[in-house]
């Protein structure tokens, strides 16, 4: 395998909050049903889980050579955890097919957050 990409991102924890509570679309614009139901089910850490995986989907992002909008989306790219509870990348729609017409083969994502601050990065892999 070969590195196609690398990506990180960084984001205040608060602006992620904030943008939920200001705008009740905001997380279905941005998350799939699978990540809401886990960052929801972390309670009082619910806000560094949506802060870490909105990092991560822009370290994906990134990682691919492209911003968000024109073939890769926000709501297309879903970060999910194995059973061991380390994250990893879905893509789907046009951001997967934008994965496969690149001969990609994997994304690999690590995230961290504090209190305050979340933080993503992301390798994609060539075949």
């Amino acid at each position: 395998m070969k590195i196609f990409g690398i990506g990180t991102d960084i984001i205040e924890v608060h602006r992620v909050k904030n943008a939920i509570e200001k705008h009740p679309r905001f997380l279905e614009k941005i998350y799939t049903c699978k990540e809401i139901s886990y960052c929801q089910s972390k309670k009082e850490n619910k806000y560094q889980s949506f802060a870490s995986r909105f990092a991560a989907k822009e370290a994906v992002a990134k990682s691919l050579h492209h911003g968000l909008g024109k073939y890769i989306f926000f709501s297309e790219i879903e970060i999910l955890n194995n059973e061991f509870g380390s994250p990893y990348v879905v893509l789907h729609g046009n951001s997967h097919l934008y994965f496969l017409m690149n001969d990609l083969e994997d994304i690999k994502i690590t995230m961290s957050s504090t209190r305050d601050y979340a933080v993503a990065y992301a390798v994609s892999l060539k075949k």
